[in-house]
């Protein structure tokens, strides 16, 4: 829970405060509220950077309350002025909907200390498929790479857009 006091975090209207989708009228949230269950990313001890993509920066961090090694990435919203991208939603959603042991879990999404500051908390693997793939001594062998495209993941996965670094 994203308990940080009792004020008011949407009193500001130099910032444009926020507005009920009913009434259209400013509305004032109590800052313990804010967040609602979100955890604070305060609660993760950055240890280092392993990645930067096109949708945000990768650290490799310790939750300190579990002592549990993630992958905990920062989204990127620069570009946006209105809110979380659409493309940033798409990807919650669907680390959300896929659960099978061969795919990165999405274990959380957590807030820093304004509401542009979006992590996603995942499963930590210590190689991707592109650095393993560009770190080989030896390419694979045909029987690897037929047992490998008969996997259950790759059929789970045939009708998703599959990238290496996904």
């Amino acid at each position: 829970m994203c308990e940080q006091g009792e004020n008011s975090a949407a009193s500001s209207s130099k910032k444009g405060g926020l507005v009920s989708f009913l009434t259209g009228k400013p509305i004032e949230i109590p800052k313990k509220h804010l967040f609602g269950i979100c955890r604070f990313v305060g609660e993760f001890e950055k240890l280092n950077r392993v990645g930067e993509g096109t949708y945000g920066v990768v650290y490799r961090a310790r939750d300190t309350k579990t002592n549990e090694i993630v992958a905990l990435k920062k989204m990127r919203m620069e570009k946006e002025k209105d809110g979380m991208p659409i493309s940033g939603l798409r990807e919650i959603m669907l680390l959300q909907s896929c659960n099978h042991p061969n795919i990165v879990c999405l274990k959380e999404v957590v807030v820093g200390r304004s509401l542009e500051s979006i992590f996603l908390v995942m499963e930590y693997c210590e190689q991707d498929l592109a650095s393993l793939l560009d770190n080989m001594q030896t390419p694979f062998m045909e029987a690897q790479v037929k047992c490998i495209m008969i996997q259950p993941t790759l059929d789970w996965l045939a009708n998703w857009d599959i990238q290496c670094l996904q």
